[in-house]
């Protein structure tokens, strides 16, 4: 076969090469959606297979959104909530400071207030726990307490109200309930205003807490009229339950102001009412069996007279009953020596040479809480203690000094035995 040539037009091939590039692509467009048809074609088969996992893959990205929406949004308080926790709080003292009958609050109206007024604390606190999606990927790690006592919300709430005003509004109204006339510290509303202040990390009433608890006059209903009686600092039920001081210590210790854990020592452990309630608390029971004790020397002294036949039994019941005595009398002594001499839970702060046994007894409560301001405040690492300098150092140290205590005794220090 013979094949015949082709003639080229060598001026259209350069008209073409010349057409702008909009007419090209005009000329390609149908090639071009021919194309497409057939990708798309091929691609609605593959379409229709993943269809289904690809529809309930969107479902559970959107529910998953849903929660994390609703969670943050469970922490969110809004400036209404705000508004109602402030009502709320200013209603329920005053159910206290100003009862409709006019009567005496009683105990139980008091605990509920501050139990109340602890819970809407909590709640406010942990609400602020969960931050706004826009900062969760910041990871900070401040505790919620700090947060809001110790910088400016930022939020769009009120100018006058915001969590950290309302937590100052809590602390404040509790230390006007425990600070008014007509309302009777007892031992149970202590410990809840302690554990209110700890929680909102605002122990600086405590120490004046304590000495109210001991001092503040008595209110006592006559009639219509009220009349306070004078009430006694050094009897048994003004002193500080142990638990209480050493919570409210502890509060004091976290916010590093020795000052303030110096008062609270002296409001609680160092008292005359502490030491007499350690003593009927501890020492009645041994000091009963004490009593008790010749009785039941005598009796058993004479059973044993009759068991022998060797002596007159008035003679071997007195032999006995002396046996008995000294016996019982030695180990007693052995006993009191250990149990007052003890000295395995001292650190930094030990007893001064001349300080009655009986007396380190009673006040074991108060060399410890020295000794735990001294290790707060002192160096950590046993082999550098002793080189602390400052202030606050030589006044812990004159306090422990007047209190028949040494801070740091030479031969108990490291490398000095």
């Amino acid at each position: 076969m013979e094949r015949r040539g082709i003639s080229i037009c060598y001026e259209c091939i350069s008209a073409l090469r010349q057409q702008p590039k909009r007419a090209r692509l005009a000329a390609l467009a149908p090639l071009q959606q021919k194309t497409r048809r057939h990708i798309s074609a091929q691609a609605h088969n593959e379409a229709l297979r993943t269809s289904g996992r690809t529809t309930t893959r969107k479902h559970s990205v959107k529910v998953l959104e849903s929660l994390l929406v609703a969670a943050r949004s469970a922490h969110t308080i809004s400036a209404q909530d705000l508004n109602a926790l402030h009502n709320r709080i200013l209603e329920l003292t005053n159910t206290a400071l100003k009862p409709e009958d006019g009567k005496l609050p009683s105990e139980q109206r008091v605990l509920y207030v501050l139990e109340q007024l602890q819970a809407l604390v909590t709640s406010l606190i942990n609400g602020q726990t969960i931050e706004p999606a826009s900062k969760t990927e910041a990871n900070q790690e401040t505790s919620a307490t700090s947060a809001l006592l110790g910088s400016v919300n930022t939020r769009a709430y009120p100018a006058f109200i915001s969590k950290a005003s309302l937590l100052n509004l809590a602390s404040e109204r509790a230390e006007e309930l425990l600070r008014h006339p007509n309302i009777f510290i007892t031992p149970g509303v202590l410990k809840a205003y302690v554990q209110l202040q700890t929680t909102l990390h605002q122990p600086a009433s405590l120490a004046d807490a304590f000495h109210l608890y001991a001092h503040k006059p008595i209110p006592i209903a006559s009639g219509s009229k009220i009349a306070f009686k004078e009430s006694s600092p050094n009897a048994l039920n003004s002193a500080v339950d142990p638990k209480t001081g050493n919570l409210a210590l502890d509060a004091a210790l976290a916010t590093n102001d020795l000052p303030l854990a110096i008062d609270i020592i002296t409001t609680t452990f160092s008292t005359p009412a502490f030491k007499r309630s350690k003593l009927l608390r501890q020492c009645l029971l041994p000091l009963s069996g004490l009593l008790v004790l010749p009785l039941g020397a005598w009796t058993a002294s004479s059973q044993f007279a009759l068991l022998q036949n060797s002596m007159d039994p008035a003679y071997a019941t007195g032999v006995a009953f002396a046996g008995t005595l000294a016996y019982l009398g030695h180990v007693g002594t052995i006993g009191y020596v250990a149990i007052t001499t003890a000295n395995d839970q001292m650190e930094r702060v030990t007893w001064a040479q001349g300080v009655p046994l009986w007396e380190r007894f009673l006040r074991e409560e108060e060399r410890a809480a020295c000794d735990r301001v001294a290790g707060r405040w002192g160096f950590e690492d046993r082999g550098r203690r002793g080189e602390e300098e400052g202030g606050e150092w030589e006044v812990l140290r004159e306090f422990v000094g007047v209190r028949g205590m040494v801070l740091d005794r030479a031969e108990l220090m490291e490398g000095m035995e």
